[in-house]
């Protein structure tokens, strides 16, 4: 089958920033005595192409040496694009990574299998990470992430190495993630160390000692290269997790599933999925739903989706498309507390002893359970079989490992659903530029620093008879966004008196030195540079209950007509203390929508314009489902926090 380019429902953040690179590729030099010289060229190939597979590295280094399996006369180097460090090669190659001057000496970093990333291309390009290189040079992955796995101990030595490049470089300081370069002339210095180096030296530690003439690595502790490189493995699975309602599947007419299409967030109450569209089932029961979902820089993932829940449509002898449902049914909300043990980020699977837990009610007992699934090229849980040979262009007698398929299953009402489901991972987040995201590890002695930024946003509604609502957050260190509340909070004043961290609940919550809850609700995407606009990208969702009328609003995610989001800080670099404001990236103001809200809108709606006589078929919305409805949609503006207040002032200085 002839592989194609499938493209997700909105198009990754990322992607706006992985343009094709231009130069010339060098020669390979065919006396084994030397190396590689005048790379300039990042791809083997021109990244439009169908069969050209655009890559980024996680950690972001500059002018690593690679070579793709295909091209046996040209050699490659990284290079920094935007916000991301890319490299390109053909779909399926195996990739080579190593550092090497004009000289012999090598440092060898394993041979990544493409296939083994992303089969396919896809919108956007995938992230090989220092964990994936680190996997190729021992030969396994890691069983797990500790400091005595063979395969993580080669993973910090990899980030020693390019944290203390960047520190010789004064690019970054110790434990912060900046982009930095192996240039041409530093690369021609190995020639100073005594041996080539690899897997053996990298495994037992001796590369620190044989490196010594080249680069001290000893600055970084073990600890803190631990560290790093779980943060960097929480950065590569930071992203928007996206499902749909099963809008392509036909029902019983012919299943989307038979010519390879996704079926989207669906199942029924029966113990065969087929069965869920046969009209020879008796109480035939559908489920079907979406969600959005948001996993933060910590690795938190939080949000909530919509659940409609009834009896199938039959009509004629055959059941109806399930999206019928959504005429029928109200939705229902179902909420996603923070989770960060769903995914096993080594894998990209979900644990099974973990799963990712929404709760409809307040009975855990109610709870939909996302329970397998595992993430194909770095972009999508593909529910079913037949969309899955197609999402990995295989063919139809090809036979699949089924546990990488996305099941959910739910007990409710008395009734035992099950279903599949299609999740697409989206806009994943780049490093947060120290020219901008300034904090006080970042930047030297006697300068001003902004992180952790306290702020406080309003939310105005489009319903006029609805107040509009304080709320106070704060920007944290790491580039995460959590709510910041003051202890005498009303309705409409729910701004904060800028609470520092007193510990991290069990729940993912924070308990703050005024011993109020901290909600997390969002994270940076990156940074941005233009005249007068040095911004931080933004996406926020805000699910819990005790937001009150600010429940379910999200923004910021840049999905389909949902507004991207950046809080520029131009003028507080400069020193304004007030100087930030919230806008879109084309400097317009930012709408918030509330998916729940605009779900029961639509219901209302519809079931207003009925006769009172068809009415008794549908189930009669609440007046607080009234309420709500009425706050789908929405405008969001920034101050800064009260600067009156010490513990809020937005611009401290490194003493």
């Amino acid at each position: 089958m002839k592989r194609k380019i499938l493209l997700p429902f909105a198009l990754s953040t990322l992607a706006i920033f992985l343009n094709g690179c231009g130069g010339e590729s060098a020669k390979i030099n065919e006396d084994p005595t030397k190396g590689v010289g005048g790379v300039t060229e990042n791809t083997s190939c021109d990244v439009t192409a169908t069969d050209c597979l655009e890559f980024a590295l996680d950690y972001p280094i500059a002018g690593l040496n690679f070579d793709c399996s295909t091209d046996t006369i040209n050699h490659f180097a990284t290079k920094l694009d935007g916000n991301v460090v890319t490299g390109a090669c053909k779909v399926g190659d195996e990739v080579s990574f190593y550092i090497q001057g004009e000289g012999s000496r090598k440092i060898d970093l394993g041979t990544v299998k493409l296939k083994d990333i992303s089969p396919i291309k896809l919108a956007t390009p995938p992230r090989i990470r220092l964990i994936d290189i680190a996997s190729a040079i021992v030969g396994k992955p890691p069983t797990t992430v500790s400091q005595s796995d063979d395969t993580v101990r080669v993973g910090m030595a990899l980030v020693k190495i390019f944290q203390s490049l960047g520190l010789e470089r004064e690019d970054n300081v110790i434990g912060d993630i900046q982009p930095t370069e192996l240039t041409q002339e530093k690369k021609d210095e190995l020639a100073n160390i005594s041996r080539d180096i690899s897997s053996v030296e990298l495994i037992s530690g001796q590369y620190q000692e044989i490196l010594e003439p080249w680069l001290n690595v000893g600055q970084m502790s073990d600890d803190e290269a631990f560290t790093l490189l779980k943060q960097l493995i929480n950065l590569s699975g930071t992203a928007m997790w996206v499902a749909e309602q099963p809008l392509l599947l036909t029902g019983g007419a012919g299943t989307s599933s038979a010519v390879g299409l996704p079926d989207g967030f669906f199942g029924c109450n029966k113990d065969i999925y087929a069965d869920c569209i046969s009209s020879k089932q008796s109480n035939l029961l559908h489920s079907m739903g979406d969600f959005i979902l948001l996993t933060d820089r910590q690795g938190y993932t939080f949000g909530y989706g919509r659940q409609w829940r009834g009896a199938a449509t039959i009509s004629g002898g055959v059941v109806q498309p399930p999206i019928v449902l959504t005429t029928k049914e109200k939705p229902k909300k179902i909420r996603l507390n923070a989770q960060n043990q769903w995914l096993n980020t080594v894998s990209n699977t979900i644990n099974t002893n973990q799963p990712l837990r929404f709760s409809s009610t307040n009975n855990s007992s109610d709870d939909l359970v996302i329970n397998q699934g595992k993430v194909m090229g770095d972009s999508t849980i593909v529910g079913t079989e037949d969309y899955y040979k197609e999402f990995l262009g295989l063919g139809k007698s090809v036979t699949i490992d089924n546990s990488h398929l996305g099941l959910w299953k739910q007990t409710i009402d008395s009734q035992t659903y099950k279903g599949t489901i299609d999740i697409y991972k989206l806009n994943p987040v780049s490093y947060l530029s120290k020219d901008i995201f300034k904090t006080e590890k970042n930047v030297k002695l006697n300068q001003n620093y902004i992180f952790p930024l306290y702020a406080t946003l309003n939310f105005k509604f489009q319903d006029t008879n609805s107040p509009a609502v304080d709320l106070g957050i704060v920007i944290d260190e790491n580039g995460d966004i959590r709510t910041d509340i003051k202890s005498n909070s009303t309705t409409t004043d729910m701004s904060g008196i800028c609470g520092t961290v007193k510990s991290i609940n069990t729940d993912g919550t924070i308990t703050d030195s005024n011993d109020q809850t901290q909600y997390r609700i969002g994270t940076t995407g990156g940074t941005r540079f233009a005249t007068s606009d040095s911004s931080v990208t933004v996406r926020m969702m805000l699910s819990n209950i005790n937001l009150g009328a600010l429940d379910g609003i999200y923004f910021g995610t840049n999905l389909g007509g949902i507004s991207n989001a950046k809080i520029n800080l131009h003028n507080l670099l400069a020193g304004q203390s007030n100087g930030i404001n919230l806008s879109n990236f084309d400097n317009e103001t930012v709408y918030w929508e509330n998916g729940y809200a605009r779900g029961l809108f639509t219901y209302i709606t519809a079931y207003d314009k009925l006769t009172d006589t068809v009415k008794n078929q549908y189930t009669p919305p609440t007046d607080e489902e009234r309420a709500i409805a009425k706050r789908y949609l929405g405008t969001v503006s920034i101050r800064v926090a009260d600067q009156s207040i010490a513990e809020c002032k937005s611009i401290k200085t490194k003493s």
